[in-house]
């Protein structure tokens, strides 16, 4: 997952917004820059879809869109979930602005909009209290203990879910989970959400090898890689978790409708300022979340398929260590993100709105077409345009647009096509979970299709 927010000019200063973007072995890349918000659009309507298992979704900003020298978090999509204690129904808070990404799995919500509710905290392997780590792409992180509660999302509830408190504190974080950075990104306004609702295409957050890699039955002497932690006061070392209590995708939780979800956002033929949309849960087990018939299923390996564009195959080239340019769908990706093509220039370091390189800036709209291919053999094309990131950026008033469709950023040579939020707009994805049962006559999961 790749997160970027965008300060929105509302005064005479321009101040650049510090955002993370987690990674994961399956979902890599750099941060792109920041920049400031466009202006001058409209807001637009959304999806209609109706029943327990919708969950709401809006681009409108986030959660300081409308804030005097607050920042728009473009193209990223939030919605409004219920976190309780455990087998309450009253010992409850509600949150808005949470980030919903389909690039990663688990719910991560600040440690202190649910200090009231004494969450049961979960314990490591060892016996004492997890922490778990989510290091990111710009070395920047965010670390916090793992604990458990009920999580309602729209009308469904899933019971018992682990999931991340972000912690406010700056001091006893391991270095292998700072990577030495100062880059905490450990209040709303930094991470330009209330937290982070990952409904991707794994159950946990620790997925290799099925999140058994983490395990004390992996057979491993060792984590794999720092994601779990346990303390003895200011001393913080990497420790092995059980898988069920590693911070979980809430959907597969779910009562019913747990196999995967369906993202539902309008089509955006220029810059506006809000869309509204939906989530819906499940895959084949509603009236409303029936796979179409003109979708096209993607299978993965290493949760990724192969992008041809440009000349290029983006792929993964070693399934047994997941080595290539892997190519993925992704919500909390804010632009599309590629390779540079010739004659697509990126923007400047030093523009009016900041450092904006790791987007482009093409004197003209250009347009350009990939195809999309599973491991299953199945292709699909995808047409789509990439303007000027600094146009797209320039804000002319007092509110900003939201919603950039042909918002594009830069992968470097190596990594593959991250299929962002503009993506999404205008066209349903579906997100199976892996593990999970899928409707019939599908490939087992995972897979995307759209």
């Amino acid at each position: 997952m790749r997160r970027i927010c965008f300060p929105l000019l509302l005064a005479s200063l321009v101040w650049l917004a510090g955002c993370g973007g987690s990674s994961t072995p399956a979902s890599v890349g750099p941060l792109s820059g920041s920049g400031s918000g466009s202006s001058s659009g409209s807001s637009s309507g959304g999806s209609s879809s109706t029943g327990s298992n919708v969950l709401p979704v809006a681009v409108n900003g986030g959660p300081f869109a409308n804030q005097a020298n607050g920042s728009v978090y473009e193209n990223a999509a939030f919605a409004t979930v219920t976190v309780c204690a455990p087998g309450s129904t009253t010992n409850c808070t509600t949150i808005d602005n949470i980030l919903v990404d389909t690039g990663s799995p688990g719910l991560r919500i600040f440690q202190s909009a649910v200090s009231s509710l004494n969450l049961p905290a979960l314990n490591a392997s060892n016996g004492s209290a997890a922490y778990d780590c989510v290091s990111f792409a710009d070395g920047s992180y965010l670390w916090g203990p793992v604990a458990q509660a009920s999580v309602t999302m729209g009308g469904e509830t899933a019971a018992n879910v682990p999931v991340q408190l972000i912690s406010s504190s700056t001091t006893g974080i391991p270095t292998s989970c700072s990577n030495g950075s100062t880059a905490n990104q450990n209040t709303a306004a930094l991470l330009g959400a209330n937290g982070i609702l990952g409904i991707g295409v794994e159950p946990t957050d620790c997925y290799y090898q099925g999140g058994s890699a983490c395990s004390p039955t992996s057979g491993l002497t060792s984590p794999p890689y720092p994601a779990y932690y346990t303390c003895s006061g200011a001393s913080c070392t990497p420790a092995f978790i059980s898988t069920a209590n590693q911070v979980t995708n809430p959907v597969v939780l779910l009562p019913t409708d747990n196999n995967g979800v369906v993202f539902e956002l309008p089509a955006a033929s220029g810059s506006t300022a809000s869309l509204s949309g939906s989530v819906l849960f499940g895959i084949g087990t509603e009236s409303n979340n029936q796979l179409a018939s003109s979708a096209t299923i993607l299978t993965t390996v290493c949760d990724a398929f192969t992008t041809s564009f440009d000349g290029q195959s983006l792929g993964v080239t070693n399934a047994s260590t997941c080595a290539g340019p892997a190519s993925f769908i992704d919500s909390g990706s804010n632009g599309l993100f590629f390779p540079n093509v010739p004659n697509l220039p990126t923007c400047p370091a030093n523009s009016p709105v900041g450092d904006i390189s790791s987007f482009y800036c093409p004197t003209s709209t250009e347009s350009y077409s990939a195809t999309n291919m599973g491991q299953n053999g199945a292709s699909k094309s995808t047409s789509f345009s990439v303007a000027n990131a600094q146009t797209l950026f320039t804000s002319t008033g007092t509110s900003s647009d939201a919603v950039l469709p042909t918002l594009g950023g830069v992968n470097p040579t190596g990594y593959g096509f991250d299929w962002g939020l503009p993506f999404f707009y205008g066209v349903n994805v579906y997100s199976s979970i892996d593990g999970q049962t899928v409707p019939s006559g599908t490939p087992a999961a995972p897979w995307w299709a759209y």
